[in-house]
């Protein structure tokens, strides 16, 4: 029986909880404008518009769209059209809407956006927790491991690729674990809906609904094989009608171009180089132990350690409940919902990264192309603490105090690189990244240092300014202020016309082979160095002319 004095006491904390949310909230309302832009996003931007002309076209409207994008081809000639557009296309609606005439304008709300997004995807993972271990606190627990997460923290602002998949992937996880515990229809409606939403931002989500529908066939409940069949089918037929509809691509010749987005995903053909551990090698050549390496580094050290735990837990019960399999209830791998739904996150962790490694498939930038697994990662963390939690509360507290240090010194880094938590390394890993790895490699923080250059001298403007680096500064400028971008010309790798060189110090290729646009002239000395926690993230060199 629940006692006043317990029914008090949820209700606070309860509150406490609202609060956190809703500091996060404001804190994420107050500082979306202070990051920089990837050299990403301006391409998503485009493949919204090329579809949204598309669609246009189709059903008739004559609208000018040129003035947000000055090339957009014909969807069926872009060399683009296997991204989804399920963030991009509502977004360039928006901006054709709201006629919002400036790139600024454009990518700060692309930027609001973003963060929306993945505020909601918290909020509903907060929930999915609740619904796995009905506990308020590992809940909280599980929702602060993402947003306290640095890299998550700033990437969350302006990647509108790998955080907005991971966003719709946990709200497709929570509605197929939804439907995997009560088959209701309007959670296999559901299922089938966020399923779609995922998958027409990255065809790689298709896997989720064939794990869910795996578990569900093959789940020996009291569910006929009839009713199954007719559960399958509205699932499927669900599924292929909201995701044809929110992918304009397959509105014609729908399974072919399907099967070209597939096969392009499966190995995206990159052809630039990565430095890993000091040398630089072919991205389609990455080693199996690529994904883990980044994770280990990248990844505060505590939350490392819980979901390692986590998945060693998830291991074990799927290999103890295999060997016995003949003495569970109906001959399952799980003895009640839990432990499926244990074994189900531990399935939609393993498959992609088994399948990363058996298709050697490319992968660049750091581990982003599998942020969409942190969730259930975080999930398996979480099975580790409360199965610690009813056997040992000691451990457990122990452990709950070594989070919430984690936690705090999180926070502090957060703000100590504020706006540039996209470079973290844990304290274990940062003294042996220079040299060893790229660190901001999407060049977010470059619209930082041409402000620096812009209002911290008496400078005649304009000035110009080349790449020592894999670096376009005017796509670095499409987030300045109109009047700031003006007084800034970018020359290429042309330095003998150059007033300043930049880098970030990210290669498409070994710096060696291309040795005239990655040298700093002797003519040229450091003028500003942008560094964060001792690592020089990007650098400007000035012609020593313009000093005499």
């Amino acid at each position: 029986m629940i006692t006043v004095k317990q029914t008090k006491k949820k209700f606070k904390f309860n509150i406490f909880i609202f609060f956190i949310f809703l500091v996060y909230l404001i804190i994420g309302l107050s500082i979306y404008k202070d990051y920089g832009i990837s050299f990403d996003e301006n391409i998503n931007r485009d493949n919204g518009f090329v579809s949204l002309k598309f669609i246009f076209e189709k059903i008739g409207i004559n609208a000018d769209l040129t003035k947000y994008s000055s090339n957009i081809p014909p969807l069926k000639d872009y060399i683009d059209k296997e991204y989804g557009v399920v963030f991009d296309l509502p977004l360039a609606f928006l901006e054709f809407f709201f006629e919002i005439n400036n790139t600024r304008d454009a990518f700060l709300l692309r930027h609001l956006i973003n963060f929306l997004v993945f505020f909601l995807s918290c909020c509903v993972f907060f929930i999915l927790c609740n619904l796995v271990f009905k506990d308020n606190t590992l809940s909280l627990i599980g929702t602060l491991f993402l947003i306290l997460s640095p890299r998550i923290f700033a990437e969350s602002f302006y990647n509108p690729k790998d955080i907005v998949f991971m966003s719709l992937f946990i709200f497709a996880i929570f509605f197929n674990i939804k439907f995997l515990i009560n088959k209701s229809y309007p959670s296999i409606i559901l299922a089938a809906f966020f399923s779609s939403l995922a998958i027409g931002l990255r065809i790689v989500g298709i896997y989720l609904p064939l794990v869910t529908l795996f578990f569900f066939l093959f789940n020996t409940d009291n569910v006929s094989i009839k009713s199954k069949i007719k559960i399958l089918f509205i699932f499927l037929s669900i599924f292929f009608v909201f995701l044809i509809f929110l992918w304009p691509l397959l509105w014609e010749d729908t399974f072919s171009n399907l099967l070209i987005a597939f096969y392009e995903f499966k190995n995206y053909p990159w052809e630039g180089e990565i430095l890993y551990f000091g040398k630089f090698i072919k991205a389609e050549f990455a080693p199996w132990h690529y994904f883990f390496s980044w994770f280990l580094l990248t990844t505060p050290i505590i939350f490392s350690i819980i979901i390692l735990m986590g998945a060693i837990y998830a291991f074990i019960l799927f290999f103890k409940n295999l060997f016995q399999i003949e003495v569970i209830k109906n001959n399952n791998l799980w003895r009640e919902d839990y432990e499926m739904q244990c074994i189900f996150f531990l399935m939609i962790t393993i498959t992609p990264i088994l399948s990363v490694i058996m298709f050697n498939s490319t992968l660049y930038n750091g581990w982003r192309q599998l942020y969409f697994l942190y969730p259930s990662l975080i999930l398996l963390g979480l099975f580790f603490l409360n199965f610690l939690k009813k056997i040992n509360l000691k451990y457990y507290k122990i452990f709950m105090i070594i989070f919430l240090l984690q936690s705090f010194f999180n926070i502090y880094s957060i703000f100590k690189y504020h706006p540039h938590q996209q470079v973290y390394f844990n304290v274990l890993a940062n003294r042996y990244v220079k040299g060893n790895f790229t660190l901001d490699y999407w060049g977010v923080s470059n619209s930082h240092t041409m402000r620096y250059l812009i209002y911290n001298n008496s400078l005649k403007f304009p000035v110009k300014i080349s790449s020592a680096s894999f670096t376009d500064l005017n796509k670095s400028k499409l987030i300045l202020k109109k009047e700031d971008a003006n007084k800034i010309i970018f020359v290429e790798d042309r330095h003998h016309e150059s007033d300043f060189i930049f880098t970030n110090y990210y290669y498409f290729n070994e710096p060696i082979y291309n040795k005239k646009r990655y040298t700093i002239p002797n003519n040229f000395k450091s003028y500003y160095k942008l560094k964060i926690n001792g690592n020089v993230i990007n650098e400007l060199f000035i012609n020593t002319e313009l000093t005499k």
